[in-house]
């Protein structure tokens, strides 16, 4: 029977033609971004290449193993070995797989809902009580029209006197079903032939599990869910913990007797409106390694443009309408500066921070980061260097943080006065880095030349700008209006949470093109709002006491509504 659903050879891919790779005719592995799992219990790898891709566009390739990078594995194998943990910790709902689904990817599903560690959490856990009233109720339900489209409201299968000790392999013995998705595990740029060393999630146990929270919208409903009458009246029925938004309750399940399982499959509707938009993002941010965004739920379809829903959600990278730009940007990779070093420990052994200004009092060089944090210790007008993808150093390299996939989860939700905002449900340290700014990149003087609307969202990029002198140099922008990430809606206040550096990795500082990455000013309760200050020159010029009547305000200038203690009063425009 195995061999009914054995899987067919894959085609031989051509990479003899391929560019991209080194002397030797490798190519850099981005990293493990999928796993399959054959009937027989073996496992394959979707693996990203870098520099590679078919003419089609995909750049990915399914692996029974990476003998010289076998590192890439285990660090997959962990990772999902956490979250499956999570999950089974969160809750012990299942997805039941339809009838027409295909019975090869029934072994992956359940692995990836973690079917097996929430097993043997049930098996230690007793059945619903009053199991045959429940059945009467849910089968009255269940032969009542559904208000849209006038069918059964539900299809109910029953399974009668399930032994605790056979649960049955091809359907889960839960009594609730919904859809729930993680975030993917990051996706750092992995090279062929680099070391990697094995380590922990980079932030603690506890707020690694709240990363794994469910962020999607239910697709397959509990009765609960469907039935008032059962939501009310039901009582000791199988308590799952329920999932807030970065918060799993501890709730147990009252004891009873076990005497089967019953099952409630809804058929799936599509998504639409701030379900679509965040599925959408959610994909975009997941491709990219990232956790996963929240669109909160205060926010209702009708508050939803439709330039939102042609959005184009952008993790870590800019978009460029002109090939000019780009190629300026991509610069040749002779003209990068790139360390030997295969662990970043002095910021003066690495040949990558050459022109790096930042220093001590003495005029050592010194990295910009601390334990993985930002340190604070860049001067106005100094960029960050991080080591690029022509360094020896791994993904790991204390030198590589602003680059790295977002580990945190982002809630966009609407504030009281000023729109909508992002925040995060977890506490965030002094100096974590949050994410980058993205969006289309333009020169500074074609902004003049956008639409009244794009004016909000563009962010010049003058960190390495000091104020009161000649700046030379091309001078650029980003406008997120169209494209970009989370940080759009990084709101003003005149007391922020955050503060925002130039870092460079992607291509080298004398182009001018740096990334503008967002950093935790001071330790960030959870769910805190995450802003900026737009004009951080104007808090520099503010005196002591009575600031705000000793600066001229601009014609322009819009009103501020940060309500800190400290608030200027405007916005310059």
């Amino acid at each position: 029977m195995m061999d009914m659903w054995k899987r067919s050879p894959s085609p031989e891919e051509s990479w003899s033609d391929a560019e991209g790779g080194n002397e030797n005719g490798e190519w850099p592995i981005k990293g493990v971004v999928g796993e399959e799992v054959d009937p027989d219990g073996t496992s394959r790898y979707e693996v990203r290449w870098g520099d590679w891709s078919r003419k089609d566009g995909t750049n990915t390739t399914w692996q029974t193993d990476i003998t010289d990078r076998s590192d890439l594995i285990n660090l997959w194998k962990k990772f999902q070995d956490n979250k499956r943990n999570v999950l089974a910790q969160d809750g012990l709902d299942m997805e039941v797989s339809w009838p027409d689904d295909a019975v090869h990817k029934r072994f992956t599903s359940l692995r990836a809902q973690a079917y097996e560690e929430k097993k043997r959490k049930r098996l230690d856990k007793p059945s619903a009580a009053d199991w045959d009233q429940e059945i009467e109720r849910a089968r009255r339900h269940a032969d009542e029209p559904d208000a849209e489209d006038g069918n059964a409201a539900s299809r109910l299968r029953v399974r009668r006197n399930t032994p605790r000790s056979t649960p049955s392999s091809d359907i889960p013995r839960l009594s609730s079903v919904k859809r729930i998705r993680g975030p993917t595990p990051p996706n750092p740029l992995f090279r062929r032939g680099a070391s990697a060393r094995k380590r922990s999630p980079s932030i603690g146990d506890d707020t690694f599990r709240s990363l794994m929270f469910n962020l999607s919208t239910s697709t397959v409903e509990s009765p609960r869910a469907i039935s008032k009458g059962v939501t009310e009246k039901s009582k000791n029925v199988n308590t799952n913990h329920s999932i807030k938004f970065g918060q799993a309750s501890t709730s147990k399940p009252a004891p009873s007797a076990m005497k089967g399982d019953v099952i409630f499959v809804r058929p799936a509707k599509p998504l639409r409106g701030r379900a679509l938009l965040q599925s959408n993002w959610n994909q975009a941010a997941q491709e990219a390694g990232a956790a996963d965004i929240r669109i909160s739920n205060e926010i209702v379809d009708g508050d939803i443009g439709q330039h939102l829903h042609e959005f184009k959600y952008m993790e870590r990278s800019y978009h460029f309408d002109n090939d000019g730009l780009q190629l300026i940007f991509d610069v040749d990779p002779g003209a990068f500066l790139a360390c030997a070093c295969m662990s970043c420990q002095r910021a003066s052994q690495c040949d990558c921070q050459a022109e790096s200004e930042v220093t001590n009092e003495r005029g050592h060089k010194l990295h910009a980061y601390s334990g993985g944090l930002f340190a604070f210790r860049i001067p106005q007008g100094v960029e960050v260097i991080e080591c690029n993808k022509y360094c020896r150093c791994d993904s790991l390299c204390g030198n590589r943080v602003a680059q790295k996939p977002r580990d945190i989860p982002i809630e966009i939700f609407k504030t009281k006065q000023c729109g909508w905002g992002a925040r995060c449900p977890i506490a965030l340290p002094k100096g974590k880095v949050l994410g980058i700014y993205t969006g289309t990149l333009i020169r500074r003087e074609d902004v003049d030349n956008l639409p009244p609307e794009h004016i909000g969202y563009v962010f010049d990029l003058d960190g390495t700008e000091v104020r009161g002198q000649h700046n030379e140099g091309d001078k650029f922008s980003v406008d997120s209006h169209d494209c970009g990430n989370w940080t759009r809606f990084v709101n003003h206040s005149c007391s922020p949470s955050m503060k925002v550096y130039s870092v460079v990795f992607d291509t080298i500082r004398e182009v001018h093109m740096p990334y503008v990455a967002f950093v935790a000013a001071r330790d960030i309760p959870a769910a805190e709002e995450l802003t900026i200050d737009y004009e951080p020159s104007a808090a520099e010029e503010m005196v002591e006491g009575t600031g705000k009547q000793k600066r001229k305000v601009s014609p322009t200038a819009l009103l501020c509504k940060c309500s800190a203690k400290r608030c200027r009063g405007w916005i310059k425009q």
